[in-house]
């Protein structure tokens, strides 16, 4: 009997080799591209909180604030301690002068937690400090996220205190990882 030479398929070991083949590429790629999600999902948070930041940094140098005692009350309490952007009040000229840039009905702590995108706690808290400087007026960080992109999940402390800016340049330095621009 004479074989066939013209066979044209592939044999059952080898269509196995390939599907094998295949399974060690996407073990070994899968992390690494979850990784790369997690830290676009950062970048998202970052472009958040540079709204954020250019919103109340206009509404603190618009002229008509800076005449309103309210508002610079406001302001003023930024200055010794860090305040969670809930607690701004919303009925002064800044208050309503930021949410309006940004397009916002409030500081609620429910309403912008849902547009964090990287790992958080429920608790998550959006800090800001005024640091009082021309160039970089505000500090501003998220408490209680990843800011590293291996989606880890922190329930530390918020950090708080007069500098707690300056240490969030060190993330050793806490258990509570920060998302921050300063």
């Amino acid at each position: 009997m004479k074989k066939n030479a013209k066979n044209k398929g592939f044999s059952l070991v080898e269509l196995i080799i390939v599907i094998a083949i295949m399974a060690i590429l996407v073990a070994i790629m899968a992390p690494i591209l979850l990784r790369y999600v997690e830290k676009a999902r950062i970048s998202a948070d970052i472009k958040m909180l540079d709204s954020v930041y250019a919103a109340l940094a206009y509404a603190a140098s618009d002229p008509d604030v800076v005449q309103e005692m309210d508002s610079m009350t406001e302001i003023e309490k930024m200055v010794d301690d860090p305040m969670k952007l809930e607690d701004i009040d919303m009925t002064t000229l800044f208050g309503k002068e930021a949410l309006d840039t940004l397009g916002w009905d409030s500081f609620s702590q429910a309403d912008y937690v849902e547009l964090i995108q990287s790992a958080h706690s429920p608790s998550s808290t959006i800090y800001v400090q005024y640091k009082g400087s021309a160039d970089n007026p505000l500090a501003m960080w998220i408490s209680d996220t990843d800011n590293t992109g291996k989606k880890r999940h922190y329930a530390g402390p918020a950090t708080s205190g007069a500098n707690a800016w300056r240490a969030l340049e060190d993330p050793d330095n806490d258990a509570s990882k920060v998302i921050s621009i300063h």
